[in-house]
């Protein structure tokens, strides 16, 4: 038995041997790669904040996990190519074992370059976005214009600018260069299988698998160190087939929804539905009768009323002039000025991040997508948005975009429900894009003889906060959380000209003006200094505001999201029509509002904030604010609903109250992801 088996093994040996050089390229690849990870871990990410905290926390575990997938690949090319090669040494001269060695090689080689130039994309991602690279991702910012974008980013690099593209050119180099070395000291002479290397790599390979997975594990570091190939296999085999709710779970979920919802809308105005027409979707509504004739919305849809809809790029609650008194000067005294004549709420949150998660919550009532990459894994499914409703009602609907819509993705989306998109690359600067916003809304929307809504997405204030016209030297100079500053007061001067421009025109007087962000912007508050790093108020907490006929100067303490803005606009314009909106009716019956004086702050009716914000997800409801990594939850947070800065962590001492969020969270983003992928 013992000669026979160590028979077997001189024949693996043999069949392998002339594939020694793939160990080579293996451990040469695992030097670059630890390169990457120490560029990545040791280095600050783009806006001037750590990667990680604790980088000796995860260099080890990178280490190892490097080290595991490229034994595990080199292991499949070995045995593919030991089994062709056995089979051309049975049928065929040397010459043709050497060609099937050549050819293994290079496949074996093409194969680690292609795996470190999307694993330098997945780490400069992460730095800039706080997430990992995918295939989703990439299809949103396949556009020519990112790559623009994108080199503004590295050029405004806080760490090292452009040292990016220096480690795309020399790092292949290197590689080769090691892989050379190794060769002129690996000179093998006593057959493959019994060299030492191999040996020392089946050790270092067992260490390695036993301290990753089993003495110092941690899900969130390995999540966070996860390579390209398992980025790669999880796209292509586990998130695009995740499974959905079963019927029981369904049935439970929507029940918890609904009942929710009823809770806090607190009218019987509107009834779910099992209807025919809605497919039993969970979230399928339909107006009652009483409510489709209120001579409430019949006065409203008379009226006719037009909207601009402003959306302010990144434009933090944390440095809003009326939401931050003591902030002295303002950086938005125009936004001041009108908030303090106009229906302000004061607890809205975003409901998705980035862009795409914050228009698109704004839009369709629904939060941002717990998984996909909204604004492309779904682009195919039918999702009625308010915007929608205006068009098939008569309104001319324009989005005008200081930004490419197509860059992300929105421009499909803004298709499907606006008249017409306005966008022009060399308009890009808040100033010229609202110069061409007056000219059009005043001489030529206005005129059209119909109700129109006309929705201003700005862009000047956007990170590296130095995109405005004319800022001087010096303020670019500032530290990010100085030159927000400069570029929001930017942002807010463009728009104050605007409303300058056409406040005296005729039509603005039947006019409802809506201002808001699409979402904030950490800065380094609570930890977090990437866009995806979490859902604490840095990134979600938004100025919004009304100003129109019948609305009273109010300061609006209802807990709210962007998910409530699609069902108050229409009913602004006096439309009731079934719909899937998660949010609610902000202007529905009594307000949890108080005069602008500070003295008089009453409690809040009952609300709700919902959001979804690439691996992380937040809920605000009976008076708290809970924040967890999503789906996992295995990092939470929670904050008094009132404590808008979030200063006072009250993380484990409210174990109740943070189960019941956790569970709720829960059901509503399941139910909501149920949704956005089942559409209308």
């Amino acid at each position: 038995m013992k000669p026979a088996f160590l028979n077997v093994l001189k024949k693996i040996g043999a069949s392998v041997a002339p594939l020694q050089n793939l160990v080579l390229i293996s451990l040469a690849a695992w030097f670059t790669h630890i390169l990457l990870r120490v560029l990545l871990l040791f280095r600050s990410n783009p806006y001037g904040f750590p990667f990680v905290s604790k980088p000796d926390w995860f260099i080890f575990h990178a280490v190892c996990i490097d080290f595991l997938w490229i034994v595990n690949a080199l292991l499949v090319f070995l045995i593919l190519g030991g089994i062709v090669i056995r089979i051309a040494s049975n049928n065929a001269t040397g010459t043709r074992v050497k060609t099937v060695a050549k050819v293994t090689t290079i496949l074996y080689a093409a194969f680690h370059c292609f795996i470190l130039f999307f694993t330098l994309l997945d780490n400069e991602t992460q730095r800039f976005l706080g997430g990992h690279l995918t295939f989703g991702l990439v299809d949103t910012y396949k556009d020519a214009s990112s790559i623009i974008v994108f080199y503004d980013y590295v050029a405004n690099d806080l760490s090292v600018p452009y040292l990016q593209f220096v480690v795309l050119v020399l790092m292949f180099p290197l590689t080769y260069g090691v892989y050379r070395l190794l060769r002129k000291w690996y000179r093998p002479t006593d057959g493959f299988y019994v060299k030492k290397s191999v040996i020392a790599m089946l050790i270092f390979y067992i260490a390695s698998y036993s301290f990753v997975y089993f003495i110092w594990t941690g899900n969130a570091r390995m999540t966070k160190l996860r390579p390209v190939v398992s980025l790669i296999y999880n796209d292509l085999f586990v998130a695009k087939k995740a499974v959905g709710l079963t019927d029981a779970d369904l049935g439970t979920y929507r029940t918890a929804y609904q009942n929710l919802w009823q809770k806090i809308e607190g009218d019987s105005d509107w009834q779910f539905s099992d209807a025919k027409e809605g497919n039993g979707l969970p979230l399928y509504r339909e107006p009652s009768a009483e409510l489709l004739n209120s001579e409430k919305l019949k006065a409203q849809r008379e009226m006719q009323p037009n909207f601009i809809l402003v959306l302010m790029e990144s434009q933090r609650g944390r440095n809003t002039g009326y939401m931050n008194p003591q902030i002295q000067p303002s950086p938005t005294p125009f936004m001041d000025s009108l908030a303090a004549h106009s229906h302000a709420w004061m607890r809205m949150h975003t409901s998705g991040v980035p862009t795409t998660g914050g228009v698109l919550s704004t839009h369709i009532g629904v939060p941002h997508h717990s998984r996909l990459a909204q604004a492309t894994d779904l682009a195919h499914v039918t999702l009625p948005s308010f915007v929608s409703v205006l068009t098939e009602n008569g309104y001319s609907t324009h989005y005008m975009s200081a930004a490419d819509p197509a860059w992300d993705n929105l421009g499909v989306w803004m298709s499907k429900w606006y008249t017409a998109q306005h966008y022009n690359r060399e308009r890009e600067d808040d100033s010229t894009f609202i110069d061409n916003a007056i000219e059009y809304v005043r001489d030529t929307l206005s005129k059209e003889g119909k109700p129109f809504l006309a929705t201003l997405m700005t862009r000047s204030n956007h990170y590296p906060f130095n995109f405005a016209a004319g800022m001087t030297d010096e303020q670019k100079n500032r530290p990010l959380q100085e030159r927000i500053n400069v570029t929001m007061n930017y942002a807010d001067r463009q728009i104050a000209r605007f409303f300058h421009a056409v406040e005296n025109e005729e039509w603005y007087k039947n006019t409802y003006v809506i201002i808001m962000a699409d979402h904030g912007f950490p800065l380094g508050e609570n930890g977090v200094s990437t866009m995806n790093g979490g859902g604490f108020s840095n990134v979600s907490w938004i100025p919004f505001f009304i100003h129109g006929k019948g609305l009273d100067a109010v300061r609006d303490t209802t807990t709210a999201a962007q998910i409530d803005i699609a069902p108050t606009i229409l009913e602004l314009a006096g439309f009731a029509v079934p719909n899937i909106f998660m949010g609610h009716n902000l202007l529905r019956g009594g307000s949890a509002s108080s005069p602008t004086e500070a003295d008089s702050v009453p409690e809040p009716l009952a609300g709700l904030s919902l959001g979804a914000y690439s691996g992380y997800a937040a809920i605000g409801l009976d008076g708290y604010r809970f924040i967890a990594k999503y789906p996992a939850q295995d990092e939470t947070h929670i904050f008094a609903d009132s404590d808008l800065r979030q200063e006072n962590e009250l993380t484990g001492k409210l174990q109740n109250e943070e189960g019941r969020l956790s569970a709720t969270l829960d059901t509503l983003l399941k139910i909501s992801d149920y949704s956005l992928e089942k559409g209308l």
